[in-house]
């Protein structure tokens, strides 16, 4: 069986957070091909065959259960389907198939979520062993999130998940949503003493403040998205349109200096194809996706570009240096 080699090298302590890149199965391109990724997260889903083969991967390799795609689509997969998919797949880590609670759900039907979750993830780990990690939810309410963190206390890693619409999306979110997603991860760190990862959180703007928290790791899988839609990523946060063509949201050209000053982060951390930058990211999506990968990677002792991140990373590095 495999384990959890991956999550168990607890890297808050060495004063980092891994940035870990989602992919699809098939990727185009393969940004490991280039430069080191310490690991790639796949879904369940894609992964019938081995997934190292169509990847071309032999690093750590962790999978996802596809539980986001399964609720969205209506697809009839359960917990003995993934628990067959993870017995089949030799990965370092397994996410448990959890059910996140939508942001209008009432307490009543955000706490059987959540403790759906927490019974999933308990038939998994009798199924496939202790590499499968259980997944904490974010939540308004926040004496739900911290009934379950006393629940997952002997878990050997612990995952939080559902922080993205709290963080980084907002719409419908509650005011201060921000600050109180923030918060639960904060005590997710105080509380729990094993590897911490952060679902969906690898943007170069709250990389930083997961670092100041303590936070092991969290992933991104937008790297490929914002390079298809004509964008690059800027250290530290935000992005860019740098193609010609006409798009509908997201439209920021780059100010003065901006692609001078990715251009030198790129050079300064050592990114291997820096030959034709400029009309490069202009023109081919590929090489868009390799640089939006390599500045999530590297961002994460970047302060924060956004004023808003700006302001939650100096709270949270002011609370540190109190504690």
């Amino acid at each position: 069986m495999a384990r959890s080699r991956g999550l168990l090298y607890n890297s808050s302590r060495q004063n980092k957070v891994r940035v870990v890149l989602g992919s699809p199965v098939n990727a185009v391109p393969k940004p490991w091909l280039y430069f080191h990724v310490s690991a790639v997260i796949v879904n369940a889903l894609e992964a019938k065959r081995d997934p190292r083969a169509a990847l071309a991967y032999e690093g750590e390799l962790w999978l996802d259960s596809g539980g986001y795609q399964i609720l969205k689509r209506g697809l009839p997969v359960d917990v003995d389907k993934i628990a067959e998919i993870y017995r089949r797949v030799d990965a370092q880590l397994y996410f448990s198939l959890d059910i996140p609670p939508s942001l209008g759900d009432p307490p009543e039907e955000a706490g059987k979520k959540f403790e759906k979750s927490y019974r999933n993830w308990l038939r998994l780990r009798r199924a496939v062993g202790d590499a499968v990690v259980p997944v904490l939810h974010i939540y308004r309410v926040p004496a739900l999130f911290e009934k379950y963190l006393a629940l997952y206390r002997d878990a050997p890693a612990l995952a939080v998940g559902a922080a993205v619409p709290y963080v980084l999306i907002t719409r419908g979110a509650p005011r201060g949503s921000r600050e109180l997603a923030i918060r639960l991860i904060t005590t997710a760190r105080r509380e729990f003493k094993g590897p911490l990862h952060v679902l969906g959180m690898g943007s170069p703007a709250v990389t930083p403040i997961l670092k100041a928290i303590g936070v092991d790791s969290t992933d991104s899988a937008t790297w490929r998205l914002k390079a298809a839609y004509g964008k690059v990523l800027l250290p530290g946060g935000g992005e860019r349109h740098v193609t010609d063509r006409n798009v509908n949201f997201g439209k920021a050209k780059p100010k003065n200096g901006e692609l001078e000053e990715l251009y030198g982060f790129l050079a300064a951390n050592g990114f291997p194809a820096l030959g034709g930058f400029f009309e490069r990211i202009r023109t081919s999506f590929e090489y868009r996706a390799l640089v939006n990968a390599f500045v999530v990677i590297h961002s994460t002792s970047h302060t924060p570009r956004p004023p808003t991140f700006k302001k939650l990373y100096a709270l949270v590095a002011q609370s540190a240096t109190r504690n």
